[in-house]
């Protein structure tokens, strides 16, 4: 039982130091923009905050759970415990990044708070299928590589890229991005989401392979 307790959240959590903060922080400075700005082109900055600052956070959590098992070489520690990879994989990414959608949906409903004409129905399907597969992209990229300068190189040039040219041909890798200025659905984003939704599980179940073959 020793052994188990020593995976719980609150030991995670004090593991992964001040950097466990930063996804709170990102949403946090959106809630406040779309708080406090007077800006006219509000719900377009908005929008472009959603997609490239606030739904990639949510692989942070993804990468920085794996960071000490690499790092500190903790794996044949941490392997030695009674737990499957499932739970050492999965179990623990998803249990973080619920936590992570507590704090993204509070900034959603802010923005419906703000800007009644925009629907949290619209908000979470353009954005929570984004987050998803962030998640599980982190979390593959962490145990493909075992190491986060990797997975944080491959992110930040990908939403830099896709930022520079707003999804345009100039850099044609899939767009998990809806560019929806508006925040407003229809027919193409929806598949959209849908296939962000299917890609996310991908990367979940392609992660949990490599752990399961490299036991880290």
């Amino acid at each position: 039982m020793a052994s188990i307790k020593r995976l719980d959240l609150p030991f995670e959590i004090k593991s992964m130091g001040v950097s466990y903060y930063a996804p709170f922080v990102a949403v946090l400075l959106g809630i406040m923009y779309v708080t406090f700005s007077s800006s006219a082109d509000v719900i377009q900055y908005t929008s472009i905050i959603l997609e490239f600052v606030a739904c990639p956070f949510a692989a942070w959590w993804s990468m920085y759970l794996f960071y000490d098992y690499y790092e500190d070489r903790a794996s044949e520690v941490l392997f030695s415990y009674p737990l499957s990879s499932f739970f050492h994989g999965i179990i623990r990414v998803t249990s973080f990044f619920i936590v992570f959608l507590v704090a993204f949906f509070i900034f959603l409903v802010t923005i419906t708070i703000k800007h009644p004409d925009i629907s949290l129905m619209d908000l979470s399907i353009l954005y929570v299928p984004q987050t998803i597969l962030y998640c599980y992209l982190g979390f593959t990229l962490m145990v493909l590589s075992r190491n986060i300068i990797f997975p944080l190189l491959i992110l930040v040039a990908y939403i830099g890229m896709k930022y520079w040219t707003m999804g345009g041909k100039m850099f044609p890798i899939y767009n998990v991005m809806s560019f929806s200025v508006d925040m407003k659905i229809s027919g193409e984003l929806i598949t959209l989401s849908i296939k962000n939704i299917i890609i996310g599980i991908v990367f979940a179940l392609i992660g949990h392979l490599i752990m399961s073959k490299r036991k880290i």
